[in-house]
């Protein structure tokens, strides 16, 4: 699948694979109009944004929002840097102890990332209410809950930087805002995305690809498989451009996670033991530039299960998703992009029809050809159905290719993968009603599975 911060490939693994209604701690006008005076009449406080005299004085919440964004600066400076005394500074007296563990132990893990851009910006979407027994706990001037996103991008794979949401409370007391918590506020769909510097420390691989640097990372548990998908990385990203063309990054960004609860942060979908990798990436603009925040995952049981044939294909296949994904659209079938990326990830391989579609095989000599093409769902139903599928997409443009060669096959991929209807893209490309196609494969199915 294809669609905003959604994963675009799920590779079968034993296949051949996110206002103030502020609580407002109610402060009354008076109290209110104290505190406006004491800012803005004489120097600034530390850490406040000064205001330039001679213009009209900031509202309270464009003052809060100036406020708050020197506060977020500070806290990317002292997270990117590991400056864990600045670091404790930015947090409130009264912060959540696990918060500030947790930043601790980020803060340990950050400065080892080959980061290009690390910071917070806040939002423009209503504010979030603060939980009731967030506010009375504190015991504050004000509490706040903004929205707040984490702007970063990796030197290397990541021309422009992503960003991620998190749901961030701060609090003013003496004048000044520190930080209180990140944890999910489930009741407003607010959360916090997590990456995989959140996770422990890293292991973290640069390599020189064919149009620039690739960067693995992953957790010491997945150092063997780290290194291994270092290495695989230069050959997968040129056999890549060898299928598409060099009209893509030519780079890849990989991330390895150790655990399911990772995996499902860095994916944002439910964790299964079935799914070797994923691919993930933001909305794709209209104007046609290169996509942001495209990661391929790879999940806690890839190191183990998978061989260094699939370890190959695997790559290739996520890495096809990433250089095909300015070029697909979010409505996409999954046969489509999953058969297409399949026939990449095992192309040159040199395998046989029965060792790539053993599942699709066995059907076929028992009943006779395909007669339908695979259907979305049938993709994360598990077991000998997924299985069918994905072999049965992987056999629709392997047909292709055999029968009206590999320039064609990219030009009904396009056509497929764009919004046009899946018919006028079968008599556009090959001259062919979208019948007498699905015809002409199940025949040369059963022709390969014989």
């Amino acid at each position: 699948m294809s669609t905003s911060n959604r994963p675009s490939g799920l590779h079968v693994i034993l296949r051949s694979s996110w206002r103030r209604w502020l609580v407002v701690v109610v402060v009354v006008v008076v109290a209110v109009s104290v505190v406006l005076i004491h800012r803005f009449d004489g120097p600034p406080t530390a850490g406040t944004a000064e205001v330039t005299v001679g213009q009209d004085p900031p509202t309270y919440d464009q003052q809060r929002r100036a406020d708050v964004t020197v506060l977020l600066d500070q806290w990317a400076r002292a997270v990117r840097s590991g400056d864990l005394d600045a670091l404790r500074d930015v947090m409130d007296p009264q912060a959540d102890p696990g918060f500030v563990e947790a930043q601790l132990r980020r803060a340990a893990v950050v400065p080892g990332v080959p980061f290009a851009e690390f910071g917070y910006d806040l939002g423009d979407e209503p504010e979030t209410p603060v939980p009731p027994s967030i506010a009375a706990a504190l015991d504050s001037t004000d509490v706040w809950a903004p929205a707040v996103y984490l702007r970063y991008a990796i030197t290397g794979p990541d021309a422009s930087p992503t960003r991620r949401p998190v749901s961030l409370v701060v609090a003013e007391r003496d004048g000044r805002w520190r930080l209180v918590d990140d944890a999910d506020l489930t009741e407003y769909r607010r959360q916090t995305w997590r990456g995989p510097w959140d996770f422990g420390p890293l292991t973290v691989r640069s390599v020189a690809t064919a149009a620039g640097t690739s960067v693995v990372m992953g957790h010491p548990d997945r150092d063997a498989f780290v290194e291994n998908l270092t290495a695989e990385l230069p050959s997968a990203i040129a056999a890549v451009t060898d299928f598409w063309g060099d009209d893509w990054a030519g780079d890849g960004l990989i991330f390895v996670a150790s655990s399911a609860e990772e995996f499902a942060e860095l994916t944002g979908s439910d964790p299964s033991t079935d799914v070797a990798a994923v691919t993930v990436s933001d909305a794709v603009a209209a104007d046609g530039s290169r996509p942001t925040g495209q990661r391929v995952v790879f999940g806690p049981d890839a190191a183990s299960r998978l061989t260094p044939f699939t370890v190959r294909s695997v790559l290739r296949h996520e890495l096809t998703h990433v250089a095909a994904r300015a070029r697909t659209s979010d409505g996409t079938e999954l046969w489509v992009s999953e058969g297409f990326a399949d026939y990449s990830g095992y192309r040159g391989s040199g395998a046989e029809f029965a060792q790539l579609a053993p599942t699709l095989a066995a059907i076929v000599a028992a009943g006779g050809p395909p007669t339908v093409l695979p259907k979305n769902e049938d993709f994360g139903a598990g077991g000998a159905r997924s299985s069918v599928a994905y072999e049965s997409a992987w056999s629709v443009f392997a047909f292709v290719a055999d029968r009206f060669g590999e320039s064609t096959l990219r030009s009904l991929y396009e056509a497929l993968a764009s919004e046009s209807p899946t018919d006028s893209a079968f008599e556009s490309v090959l001259g062919l009603g979208r019948a007498q196609f699905v015809s002409s494969w199940g025949d040369w199915v059963a022709r390969q599975a014989g």
